[in-house]
């Protein structure tokens, strides 16, 4: 076939590709593709695709000329010489010179150059700089600097540099294109050491080139500069992105394993600018930073791409990294970029779009990072310093408006982005704050804070901290106006959690607070007052905006308890913050302690603080009233979410604390919340009323329920504590009236477990055991009932009870909770599942009990308890595997309860497989392998071969249960003594599994780990044992075969060294059992390379380190050289193998 008749046809194929779905068949474009593929895979392309490029204008074929040659050039490299490919380098360039093509055919034709420029540069590794690859590039680096040179050949020049740099560089996942890591690297740090910054000096000599050009023309002529300087941009984004590792920055110490190590951590972009010291003295001698703000403003003007890129080029070049320079120098790069951002927000910042805005948000947050380490601030210009924090304060208040407008007008996109911003820019001043403190609680450092003076830097902080409270709030006393408010109907339920959607805002402006802390206290009570005035207001008014009016102050106060929690608490839930004891030990303990007995906040000398509490008491009863008066309507889970929160740390804060030895306390907060304090027990009553009004009206209310009851466990960690709740009536209530009150039938188990965990804690055993071994009792009488969903719903609560139960047995009340009620309960569980077992979340229920008796339990046993717990244990997999062996269909929803079934029963199997371990560690006076043990594993193998049967393809596809599976065959596996009662089928399926693993491609790379662990212990085994079976190593033998293939298909390519560790041990186990015959077997196994004189380098080199190590698998100090002479042997397989 001649090429224009070859042409014809690539073209007509190209024109299907490029087809409509509703023109071309699925069948024509897979028979198109399948042609280009198969066009792709010409042998000696070269002549064929040099004739296409001269016939055709179809951007199509050309595209595939271009994947054409670039396989061409990885296949027959090493069979042509290097001076052709040099030669099509210059042909490819010239040809997108002299032809109009698409960018994605210049992309391609460009790797093409790249990948032809990266091999000439490793085969002239030894040679002068006068080789071809420094030629061309060399010859690139003066056509992109040349003003004289056509406009189009310095782009392509641009692009062939680009696409050199990705070829070098780690980002991209191919771009180790047909040679080994090792090779990469090393073109990799030879274009650092020669090149690279060279490529800079060129980009940056042609921006400033460009800079200086008077565009007034349009057209064609405008959309070309762009261009231009667009990929100049791209080539600065690339170097600041650059990973310079300075591990392999001695190219004499560069090994295969630094390679895989720098694989591994180059393969992502990074996220710090992190040169070599030299590029930061050019950089900063240069005044790089002022450049590139000029080139900011300046291109922001003309086009939204190169703004975008311009501003990604300053604001990681913001992030490089000075730890390891010296103070001048860090001051002299943080100042400029102080002094650049100060003139540029002051000449742009009315003109800012949103994007960017999050950009240069982030750039404050790199610049507040720079002065913080190692105290950079203290080495910059004071004035300048005050200039940028003053700026910092007043663009953070700027977005804050911002965000108000935006929120205002429910713009969700902008919104977001605004936000983005808030976060970077909350941050930074969170730093500044956290500088600024040391400085200030010093005397000796305060003097030398000279920047902002304390009382200057209180009153910007007053101002933001206001600002950042009314941006959340409504009008009048916030930035929203009430309309804002008319379709908001998110506080009515939980569509995002804002606690956690804007912790790191409000926990920075929460620095800002402390800063002033009285004024910011006293802030936050006169809100919340004049709010909780309004919100009883509303509840009485009959207007006919009343649900508008609510949701708009629901807001607001889901908002003041949500900055609140932030200033009232400490990062660390347990203790009382500093600043707020210091503010509470000025305050008239008398008349506060009065006030709280009260509840009158309005008196004049109560503590800021203790008033602020008073406050939220008295929303606390509000809420609780109008729950009681069902009123529940007027009660919003998003708020009362937001006050659980803030009740919960507040209770385990504040109310009756632990007595840590610190320096300072507040006698006002002991006075109100102390163990001793009079207010105590009537708060403890009050918060436990509350808690049982919110379980009775708000039970469907999940998340809200868990945090309540979350907060109540958290309060049961201190003895004091316990005993004051003891005397708790609505506590004492809550225990009768779970077991037997159908209202709370409908809190989530998490609750009820948590509940009879602060039970079991707080009361007698009797009087929590009692009641439910009647609830139990009654249970048991309606097991043979027809209601049969009725039974299966009773059987969770009760499973949640005993959960909780059991996560609070403790030695002293073991024996008498286990025999009184855990052993009964425990003995019909077997019994039960026969009845609830298609019921998968009862199933589970049982299966999670299982787990948690092992876990918690376990360690009271007597022997004697022990075996009744193996036996039930036993009893209750074969009852379940009874059940899921008949009835298991591959129905999606019914896979994933099975495999949640599975995951339960192998976190109880492993747990109880560690049993011996612990026992050891308890008692080491104890033998470790006794009739514990043996029942141990009696169990372990009885259950295995109960499950092993049910497992399938689609079980392991989940992650964990399939890890966990394999973790209980690889126990089984490590003593010999357990296989001895295996049945020969049984050990079959075992070994079918580990098969299994190690070919499958779903299993992920740890279970293969732990596979061929496994395949080590039984080589070892067999190898130990004095007359190894024929059977034994017949089963063993196939592994040959799957291990040499593994480390050729897999092994080659991963970075993973404990997968590389236990391939190679078990390969050595196994080459211990077959000592005699390995070298046949391996020699026969690696025919499958196709190439002798390959084979059998390979094999010598295996061989030999086989040979020098011995054949003692046994002896951990072979096995600890061999693996390090195979991860070496994997390594050169590179080189062998080319």
């Amino acid at each position: 076939m001649s090429t224009i008749e070859y042409l014809q046809q690539l073209e007509a194929f190209a024109q299907i590709m490029m087809g409509s779905p509703d023109q071309v068949s699925n069948a024509d474009r897979t028979k198109a593709e399948e042609m280009f593929l198969n066009f792709q895979r010409t042998k000696n392309p070269f002549n064929l695709c040099q004739e296409l490029m001269q016939i055709t204008k179809n951007s199509i074929v050309l595209y595939h000329v271009g994947a054409c040659l670039k396989n061409g050039v990885i296949r027959e490299w090493s069979t042509n010489e290097p001076e052709k490919f040099a030669a099509l380098f210059n042909e490819l360039f010239d040809y997108i010179n002299n032809n109009q093509l698409d960018h994605f055919v210049i992309e391609e034709f460009m790797l093409v150059a790249a990948i032809i420029f990266k091999r000439l540069a490793l085969h002239e590794l030894n040679k002068s700089e006068s080789s071809i690859s420094s030629t061309i590039i060399n010859s690139l680096f003066q056509l992109v600097k040349s003003s004289s040179t056509n406009i189009i050949i310095r782009i392509n020049s641009c692009c062939s540099l680009i696409q050199i740099l990705l070829e070098t560089c780690t980002l991209h996942s191919n771009s180790d294109h047909g040679i080994s890591w090792y090779s990469h690297f090393i073109i990799k740090k030879l274009l650092e050491k020669n090149y690279l910054k060279e490529i800079f000096k060129t980009t940056i000599e042609a921006l400033f080139e460009q800079k200086k050009v008077n565009l007034n023309s349009t057209g064609n002529d405008k959309l070309l500069w762009i261009k231009f300087n667009s990929k100049l941009l791209r080539i600065c984004e690339i170097i600041f992105t650059w990973n310079f590792n300075f591990i392999l920055h001695n190219l004499s110490s560069y090994t295969f394993i630094s390679s895989h190590y720098a694989k591994f951590c180059d393969k992502i972009e990074n996220n710090l600018f992190d040169p070599p010291v030299e590029w930061i003295n050019l950089i900063i001698e240069a005044n790089v930073v002022t450049f590139f703000f000029e080139i900011y403003v300046e291109f922001r003007k003309i086009d939204s791409n190169l703004l975008h890129s311009a501003l990604y080029c300053l604001t990681q070049l913001s992030t490089m990294t000075l730890h390891r320079q010296i103070s001048s120098v860090r001051a002299k790069f943080t100042s400029d970029l102080m002094l650049n951002t100060i003139k540029m927000c002051n000449a742009i910042i009315e003109t800012l779009s949103l994007q960017e805005v999050v950009f240069i948000s982030n750039l404050y947050f790199s610049i507040c990072n720079l002065l913080r380490i190692q105290s950079t601030i203290k080495y910059c210009d004071p004035s300048l310093v005050k200039n940028f924090l003053d700026l910092l304060f007043k663009f953070t208040s700027k977005i804050l408006m911002e965000s108000a407008k935006l929120k205002m007008e429910n713009n969700i996109e902008d919104f977001e982005k605004c936000n983005q911003s808030l976060d970077y820019l909350s941050n930074s001043i969170m730093i500044i704050t956290l500088i600024a403190e040391c400085f200030y609680q010093d005397p000796e450092e305060e003097q030398s804070f000279k920047f902002v003076p304390k009382k200057e830097y209180v009153a910007w902080s007053d101002a933001l901290f206001l600002d950042y409270v009314r941006a959340h709030l409504s009008q009048p006393e916030g930035f929203l106006p009430q309309i804002s408010f008319e379709n908001d109907d998110e506080i009515q339920e939980f569509e995002e959690d804002d606690n956690s959607y804007y912790r790191e805002q409000i926990a920075a402006m929460s620095t800002l607070a402390h800063m002033n802390l009285l004024q910011s206290v006293n802030l936050l009570t006169q809100l919340f007052i004049m709010k909780l005035q309004q919100f009883e207001a509303c509840i009485r008014s009959e207007s006919e905006k009343k649900q508008i009016e609510w949701t708009r102050l629901s807001e607001d106060i889901h908002w003041i308890l949500m900055i609140s929690n932030y200033v009232f608490h400490a990062h660390s839930d347990n203790e009382i913050p500093l600043t707020i004891v210091k503010l509470t030990q000025k305050s008239n303990v008398q008349v506060t302690q009065t006030a709280l007995m009260t509840g009158d906040f309005t008196q004049n000398d109560i503590d800021p603080v203790v008033r602020y509490f008073i406050v939220l008491f008295k929303f606390i009863e509000l809420e609780k009233q109008l729950l009681e008066n069902n009123m529940r309507q007027w009660v919003s889970p998003q708020v009362s979410y937001s006050l659980a929160c803030f009740i919960g740390r507040f209770m385990n804060t504040y109310l009756a604390p632990f007595e840590y030895d610190i320096d300072e306390t507040s006698l006002t907060l002991n006075a109100c919340f102390g163990v001793d304090s009079a207010n105590i027990k009537i708060l403890i009553q009050f918060f436990l009323n509350h808690l049982e009004t919110k379980f009775l009206k708000m039970s469907s209310e999940t998340k809200l329920m868990e945090c309540s009851s979350d907060g109540l466990k958290l309060f049961t960690k201190f003895n004091d504590r316990i005993k004051l709740l003891r005397e708790c009536e609505s506590l004492q209530r809550l225990l009768q009236r779970f077991p037997c009150d159908p209202q709370f039938l409908n809190l989530s188990s998490s609750v009820r477990r948590k509940m009879y965990h602060v039970f079991m804690l707080v009361f007698d055993w009797k009087a929590v055991i009692d009641p439910l071994i009647k609830l139990y009792q009654t249970f048991c009488a309606n097991l043979g009932s027809d209601q049969t969903e009725k039974i299966q719903e009773n059987f969770i609560v009760i499973a949640d009870f005993v959960h909780g139960v059991i996560n609070a047995v403790n030695p002293a009340l073991f024996q008498s909770v286990w025999n009184e009620f855990i052993l009964p309960f425990f003995n019909d569980l077997a019994k039960v599942l026969k009845i609830v077992q298609k019921n998968s979340n009862c199933v589970q229920a049982i299966l999670e009990l299982l787990f948690h008796v092992s876990v918690c339990l376990s360690s009271y046993f007597s022997e004697k308890d022990s075996q009744i717990f193996y036996d039930n244990a036993v009893l209750i997999l074969h009852e379940y595997a009874l059940f899921t062996k008949g009835t298991f269909t591959m129905d999606a929803n019914r896979l994933e309860e099975v495999q949640a079934e599975f995951i339960w029963i192998f976190k109880f199997l492993n747990d109880f497989s560690t049993q011996d371990i612990f026992q050891l560690f308890i008692a080491p006076s104890v033998i470790l392998y006794n009739s514990k043990d043996e029942s141990v594993d009696k169990v372990l193998l009885t259950s295995l071969s109960i499950l092993m049967p049910l497992m399938n393809d689609q079980l392991l596809e989940n992650e964990i249960l399939c890890t966990s599976y394999f973790k209980l065959l690889e126990y089984v596996s490590q003593d010999a003594k357990r296989f001895e009662a295996f049945p020969i089928r049984f050990f079959e399926s075992y070994l079918n599994c580990v098969e299994y693993a190690l070919k499958a491609n779903n299993i992920n790379k740890d279970v293969k780990t732990i596979a061929f662990r496994i395949l080590m212990e039984l080589g070892i085994q067999t190898f130990d044992s004095e007359k190894p079976s024929e059977e034994m190593l017949k089963f063993l033998q196939p592994f040959f075969q799957l291990i040499i293939q593994f480390i050729f298909c897999e092994l080659v390519r991963s970075t993973d060294l404990i997968l590389r560790d236990a391939v190679g041990l078990a390969l050595y186990a196994l080459i211990c059992c077959f000592k005699r015959d390995y070298e046949q077997i391996i020699r026969q196994v690696m025919s499958f390379v196709g190439d002798k004189p390959t084979e059998n380098n390979i094999c010598d080199a295996l061989f030999q380190i086989v040979k020098s190590n011995g054949y003692d698998c046994h002896l951990n100090a072979a096995r600890v050289a061999f693996k390090k002479q195979f991860s070496d042997f994997v390594n050169n397989l590179h080189v062998m193998l080319s």
